[in-house]
């Protein structure tokens, strides 16, 4: 992505997916970024490979499919009005043209899945436990703490890559924030700040977006052509691992399952990742917080 503009296709990003139930338009958008509609809008399908309008839709299916799958029970219409629709039956079509399912299909299907173990292994009638998936992903891994907490608001200075999650995203993104601050960032990722927009097993691996970034301190000033974001203030489950690179993704599922045994929600806000300075990469040893924000309310 050319440098010169992705300051303005982060914030563009961020702004769109933290409006979706107002479904911004093109003119506000731009608006927001300092650039004339005409233009941003070409910008914008040439570097990220949708329109803003195809971006805006996708991000809201998928915040659609996420709620279904996280309220068996929830009310499709109220589902619908809050992510911004004005009727059941549009947001119906429209999920229905995005997933080829209607959402009570959709819902169904995951049901349906997540009552059987993977490879269809478990016996019939024997309901999925988020606790043996925590169990079976506890093998050389250290989890140290879990806990309720809330959160301050972070302001970051971060870069962002579109693609799959892990290892090799993570370093080439964190390559190219040391591109823009030699002396600022460390060659290790103590003190980093691992951000995760996306579901991965909603959205399609090229389309994830992960953002590597540091905190800034109170004041502190980037370069006008760095991209700052600020993490909410909020609820969060904070759970901290030490771990092998390989085994960090294992941690996810542990932190994940130890939230919804519980009978907490996940939020709209992305998670994130925050590593302590006993992260030693040439041991292969990471020690880093899972934060994950959780919905005070079922309406949130």
């Amino acid at each position: 992505m050319p440098q010169d503009y992705r300051k303005q296709i982060f914030k563009a990003m961020d702004y769109i997916s933290q409006r979706l139930y107002l479904n911004p338009t093109l003119e506000e958008i731009a608006s927001e970024v300092a650039i004339s509609s005409f233009h941003f809008h070409r910008i914008f399908r040439a570097q990220v490979g949708e329109t803003i309008a195809e971006f805006t839709r996708r991000l809201r299916m998928e915040r659609a499919a996420i709620g279904l799958m996280e309220s068996p029970q929830g009310d499709i219409t109220r589902l619908a009005l809050r992510i911004g629709f004005s009727s059941s039956q549009n947001f119906a079509k429209a999920f229905r043209h995005h997933f080829s399912l209607s959402p009570g299909e959709f819902r169904r299907r995951h049901l349906a899945t997540m009552k059987s173990k993977a490879g269809n292994v478990a016996p019939p009638k024997t309901a999925y436990s988020q606790l043996d998936a925590m169990q079976a992903a506890m093998n050389d891994v250290t989890f140290l703490s879990a806990n309720i907490v809330s959160l301050p608001a972070r302001r970051v200075a971060y870069m962002r890559r579109l693609g799959p999650y892990g290892k090799e995203t993570c370093q080439l993104t964190h390559q190219d924030l040391l591109a823009l601050f030699p002396a600022r960032t460390p060659l290790q990722p103590a003190g980093m700040l691992c951000i995760y927009w996306d579901a991965p097993e909603i959205t399609l691996a090229s389309k994830c977006r992960t953002d590597v970034g540091f905190e800034l301190s109170p004041g502190e000033k980037p370069d006008r052509g760095v991209a700052v974001q600020t993490l909410s203030a909020g609820t969060y489950a904070v759970c901290k691992f030490a771990a092998c690179c390989e085994r960090i993704e294992d941690t996810w599922d542990i932190a994940l399952a130890w939230v919804k045994t519980r009978g907490y929600i996940h939020g709209d806000r992305p998670c994130y990742e925050k590593y302590y300075n006993e992260t030693d990469t040439i041991r292969d040893y990471y020690v880093y917080d899972i934060c994950i924000p959780l919905k005070n309310t079922p309406e949130e």
